[in-house]
């Protein structure tokens, strides 16, 4: 699986021979650690997990700039998962146990059994205890998910009857996405991000209830927005919108506005079924089920893969017919990862 990636590289961490801010251009795995199943940003750092099961970082980590060097060089893994902020990675094995990467020290640090011991105050003799299934960050949040619980590492945040089939966290917030299709929200709401219509920070998960009867079948959170794709594959975003970052416009001379503290449907000139949407600080993108790849939002560090003078695009944009590499791509788009600053995408053989 090959990959496209561009935007912020101001710590070699996107590994091209300058810092100069590019279009999309091509990965070059130097090295053959098999294909990419997962590439994680932070401010500093790209992590890349392979097929081999091993992570492979460049960027800022431990106080020197590396150049796409293995973090698992210890013996731990293989890994299945991974997730990363500015100061962690936090990464979950083969056998299910969930380990915690310092960028500061370079170290590695078990930490199942500290979420092992927090589930013990709440879990009978007679239950089994449950593994973790997946892991995410920010630069402020850290948690874990099993089949039905979240931990804010090491603290249980939520419980459910239900299974937890996403999980996704911002700089301020999280959105839980549950097997019945319906979404909760929690943390700040300063700007609209957690869509319950109030700007009022929620210390619990919170019920949706403007997509309560709407299945969510995909969501993502970006740096202080939201979005949430429906069985039906339309788009709902929702949150900041300061540098258009939903899609829709943020002019005040057009009637535009600069936050949407509730789900807005995103329009299309024609329909569209969206497929995915990943989100970064200030931009998103969004992958149709025709391939073709849309975005919007801050273009600062050509987080679209665009070339442009302006600064911020507050309207979807094709960004398959802009980009001179992806005019080029006749291969199946498989995944897109926004970063705050970065955005990449996988693609089919």
């Amino acid at each position: 699986m090959g990959m496209f990636w561009c935007g912020f590289n101001g710590f070699n961490q996107l590994n091209i021979e300058s810092n100069v801010n590019m279009d999309f251009h091509a990965h070059g795995d130097k090295e053959n650690y098999g294909e990419i199943l997962q590439v994680a940003f932070s401010w500093s750092t790209a992590s890349i997990l392979t097929s081999s099961g091993i992570i492979v970082a460049s960027g800022l980590i431990n106080k020197k700039i590396i150049n796409f060097e293995v973090l698992n060089d210890l013996g731990y893994g293989p890994f299945k998962s991974i997730s990363s902020s500015e100061s962690k990675i936090l990464a979950l094995d083969s056998i299910g146990k969930c380990w915690s990467y310092s960028k500061c020290n370079g170290k590695w640090k078990d930490i199942t059994p500290i979420l092992q011991s927090e589930k013990q105050v709440s879990v009978s003799k007679n239950q089994n205890q449950q593994s973790i299934n997946y892991v995410c960050c920010s630069d402020t949040i850290h948690l874990a998910v099993t089949h039905n619980e979240i931990y804010s590492i090491p603290t249980k945040i939520f419980d459910s009857k239900f299974k937890v089939t996403q999980v996704v966290c911002g700089f301020e917030h999280i959105v839980i996405l549950m097997e019945t299709g319906c979404l909760y929200t929690q943390g700040s709401s300063s700007r609209g991000q957690l869509g319950h219509g109030e700007l009022v920070e929620e210390d619990y998960p919170r019920l949706l209830k403007s997509l309560d009867g709407i299945r969510v079948i995909n969501t993502s959170a970006g740096g202080w927005h939201t979005a949430a794709i429906t069985e039906y594959n339309d788009l709902y975003m929702w949150g900041w919108n300061h540098s258009g970052q939903l899609g829709i416009s943020n002019s005040p001379e057009s009637g535009g506005i600069i936050m949407a503290p509730e789900p807005v449907l995103i329009n299309w000139p024609e329909e569209t079924d969206i497929e995915q949407v990943s989100l970064g600080a200030r931009h998103s993108m969004v992958l149709s089920k025709n391939n073709i790849l849309w975005g919007c939002g801050w273009n600062a560090h050509k987080q679209l893969g665009i070339e442009t003078y302006q600064l911020t695009c507050d309207r979807m944009i094709n960004l398959s017919n802009l980009s001179p590499l992806l005019k080029c791509n006749v291969r199946k788009i498989v995944k897109v990862v926004c970063g705050a600053w970065n955005s990449a995408l996988l693609l089919g053989k």
